[in-house]
């Protein structure tokens, strides 16, 4: 695996699992998709992880604290290559919301004694961006250029290059 494919998966796999959070807490995937694509982002992360396919982002990194994805994967849920995920994807088609993972993850809520609350669409972005705060600064310092990080982020996690690296705290 060369460095920079390292990288790709390190950045996708924290600010996924920052999606999880923020669903299992406070929003379900078409929400926080919606959130980060008016931001910005050319594809949300619950699309774009259906997209990979769910078995393999599990695989990847299985210890998980939120049970959201373990589940879906259980359950059958792939992704689009295998027709539903995050999204149901009719005929092999476009995405479609799916209201039965909105209740697969209350539920999760619910066994984990997970009191959610809704967050602002702002909120829901500002954390993922936060999330990849961390990973972007040790990057930088592990000797990455702020373009070169910058265009791993536009093809990691469809971040709109255009807002530029302080939008996730990097001057």
């Amino acid at each position: 695996m060369t460095e920079n494919a390292a990288a790709i998966i390190l950045v996708q796999d924290v600010f996924w699992q920052m999606g999880e959070a923020l669903m299992f807490q406070h929003t379900n995937p078409w929400e926080l998709d919606e959130a980060l694509m008016d931001w910005g982002y050319l594809m949300g992360p619950c699309e774009a992880q259906d997209l990979v396919g769910l078995e393999k982002v599990l695989a990847r990194s299985p210890e998980r604290p939120i049970p959201i994805l373990h589940r879906m994967v259980s359950e059958g849920r792939m992704g689009k290559g295998g027709g539903v995920g995050y999204y149901r994807y009719p005929g092999g088609g476009g995405a479609v919301i799916d209201p039965l993972i909105e209740d697969l993850i209350l539920e999760e809520a619910w066994f984990g004694k997970m009191t959610r609350s809704e967050l602002p669409d702002a909120a829901l972005v500002q954390r993922m961006n936060a999330a990849l705060t961390p990973v972007c600064a040790n990057l930088l310092d592990e000797g990455m250029t702020p373009a070169a990080l910058l265009a791993l982020l536009g093809v990691a996690i469809h971040y709109p290059m255009d807002r530029g690296l302080g939008s996730i705290g990097m001057a």
